[in-house]
């Protein structure tokens, strides 16, 4: 490991504020789910690391062979997060898309940012704990070839530290990363480039070496790009991750369509052609194909598509990203009538791209109510279904029932109901299948 990772971020690190976060002990390793299974599971430390750590993974039901493994790590000090991780809408329908385990363990400090280094430095034991788990896992879920698929990491600070060191160690098998806030310098390592990795920071976190990351290796063409969140109100605000997800998610989403083998199971990459992508210019925003961008083309962000390149544009400017696109409409409406009121039950699926804000209820063909969630995080001041907070993870945890009762009917009275689904960038769904229901009398 270079002298840069060893000092310098760890310099940096030590000014971190510790974070609230909680450390939940559990014995169960299997939780059954309606559209998948929770496994968690201790593995002992190795080297460095100041007390065991934990594995959390969820595979979708009917997964079949299990393609890439989904890696989210937390920051530091931020170990709660890895357990709240599995309860997110959002991730797991990227699972889903991709036939994957999400993963995300769970490295201990012990509140303490001065022991971060004992973890998100691979050589100090989390790398040989980590492939232990990927070991364990595949052992529990009857899955043999979660050892040898490829990895899709993504890492938050001291995660970020250690996804990128991982990515200079196992170049072969990373299919796509994303460093969000700190990084190591893997840029020497020619099959590291090979890459796609997406850098990101705020405009004044506390940790910006990403830009002179992105730099160094986009001077031997490696596939990465640095957003910057330009919406920030203090290093420390400028450290979390806000609507990232909002571009990591779709750069992940595109990645895995180009780089994951063709047959489920496979563990060889495939390489994005650089020639085939997009570039993009950090000063002025302009963005075009490799084969028709003016300027250096090795001192420009690289994109695997035009639509990322467009979505990075836009955060560079407004630290979010508009999704155009409608979510799914939601399925399996049913009703179930009680006394002065007809409840709704029904399920949905969130938008890859920008999740689950709302439901909107129609009854009789007309609008009846947007629902409102009161769920609120520290770094939003939005309120919806599921939000996210500052390290990525979600809340509420589990997501709320997706039901509503209604209670303005009339006893006796016959009621036609649909339901859409609204994203985070309002746009609203196609209705549901409309379900009829005749209210007590």
């Amino acid at each position: 490991m270079n002298s840069e990772f060893k000092s310098g971020i760890t310099l940096t690190l030590l000014i971190f504020l510790v974070s609230t976060f909680v450390i939940s002990a559990y014995t169960l390793n299997r939780q059954s789910q309606a559209d998948g299974q929770l496994y968690d599971f201790v593995i002992p430390k190795q080297g460095n690391l100041i007390d065991d750590a934990t594995c959390y993974a969820w595979i979708p039901n009917d997964v079949g062979p299990i393609r890439t493994i989904i890696v989210h790590l937390h920051g530091c000090t931020r170990e709660g997060d890895a357990e709240q991780m599995m309860h997110d809408v959002q991730w797991r329908q990227l699972a889903k898309k991709w036939h994957s385990a999400l993963v995300a363990p769970k490295f201990i400090s012990g509140g303490n940012a001065k022991n971060c280094i004992n973890w998100y430095n691979p050589d100090n034991g989390s790398e040989p704990v980590f492939l232990e788990m990927l070991n364990r896992l595949a052992d529990k879920t009857d899955h043999p070839e979660v050892k040898s698929v490829p990895w899709t990491l993504w890492g938050h600070s001291g995660g970020s530290l250690w996804i990128t060191a991982m990515a200079g160690k196992y170049p072969g098998r990373v299919a796509v990363a994303v460093a969000e806030a700190c990084g190591v310098d893997i840029s020497p390592i020619a099959a590291a480039r090979k890459v796609p990795m997406l850098h990101h920071n705020g405009i004044k976190d506390i940790c910006y070496n990403n830009a002179e990351i992105v730099a160094n290796g986009r001077k031997s063409g490696a596939l990465w790009a640095h957003a910057v969140n330009p919406v920030v109100e203090s290093a420390m605000d400028g450290h979390q991750v806000h609507d990232l997800r909002f571009l990591a998610i779709p750069w992940i989403d595109a990645c895995l369509k180009m780089r994951l083998p063709i047959r489920a199971g496979d563990s060889t990459l495939r390489d994005i052609p650089a020639k085939n992508g997009w570039l993009g210019d950090t000063a002025t925003k302009a963005i075009a194909p490799v084969k028709h961008y003016i300027g250096n083309q090795f001192a420009s962000n690289w994109f695997p598509t035009r639509t990322l390149a467009e979505k990075w544009a836009e955060y560079m400017v407004s630290g979010t990203v508009t999704d155009h696109t409608p979510p799914p409409a939601p399925f399996n409406l049913r009703t179930t009538s009680l006394k002065n009121q007809i409840v709704l039950y029904w399920n949905a699926f969130p938008d890859l791209e920008s999740g689950i804000k709302t439901f909107i209820i129609y009854r009789n063909g007309k609008y009846l109510q947007k629902l409102q969630y009161r769920t609120k995080t520290k770094y939003s001041k939005q309120t919806g279904y599921q939000r996210w907070n500052d390290g990525d993870q979600p809340a509420p945890i589990p997501a709320p029932e997706m039901t509503f009762r209604d209670t303005s009917i009339k006893a006796g009275g016959t009621y036609r109901y649909q339901v859409s689904n609204v994203n985070w960038s309002d746009v609203e769904s196609m209705k549901s299948k409309a379900v009829r229901a005749i209210a007590d009398r």
